[in-house]
């Protein structure tokens, strides 16, 4: 019996043939594209963070404006009753006679040049120990007396005030300057008896 071995040929490639990189070009492609897509998203994150703080930072500027003028008012108070308990109390202003005068809390010089007549509230009544922010710039008020016509049309100036308050976000730096970050403006009118 004769036996018929049939060989089967089996080729491989050729191991000496030049490799094309085909994936090594494709996984530098994708980590090109991996990178890109982390960088906008840290980016779309450190934005959105920036948007969320920009209201924070605004109901801080306008909490100190409160203090400040909460503060303005009841010194100008304690000082037409002649009954001060405040540390310091601001210098009351007096507001222009002539309709064309600017009264000084519209005049940005007055307040941006640390001249007199701009009062900085006490870093006690704002700035509070603790794990609370601190202001590193402090709120500042102008307190003017507001001329009013009496019933017989001369000008009483002795129980009338206009209080204006500037208030400032924890970022705004410090110094006499004109701020560069949140800033809140209020104002009231107090008449006295």
């Amino acid at each position: 019996m004769s036996c018929l071995f049939l060989r089967k040929t089996i080729h491989f490639s050729n191991p000496k043939r030049g490799q094309r990189g085909v994936v090594l070009v494709v996984t530098l492609i994708l980590l090109v594209v991996i990178s890109l897509l982390s960088a906008m998203t840290l980016r779309t994150a450190i934005n959105a963070e920036a948007i969320s703080s920009g209201p924070r930072v605004m109901v801080m500027g306008h909490q100190a404006a409160e203090l400040a003028l909460k503060y303005c008012e009841e010194a100008t108070v304690q000082l037409i009753q002649s009954a001060v308990t405040l540390p310091s109390v601001p210098t009351i202003q007096d507001y222009p006679a002539l309709a064309s005068a600017i009264p000084k809390w519209q005049d940005l010089d007055n307040w941006d040049s640390g001249r007199v007549g701009v009062f900085v509230v006490p870093a006690s009544a704002l700035n509070q120990a603790g794990p609370y922010v601190s202001y590193n710039r402090l709120p500042e008020c102008v307190v003017e007396r507001l001329p009013m016509a009496n019933a017989d049309n001369s000008t009483n100036t002795s129980t009338s005030f206009v209080v204006t308050a500037r208030g400032f976000g924890p970022e705004v730096a410090s110094g006499t300057s004109r701020p560069t970050g949140a800033e809140v403006w209020l104002q009231s009118t107090i008449a006295l008896n």
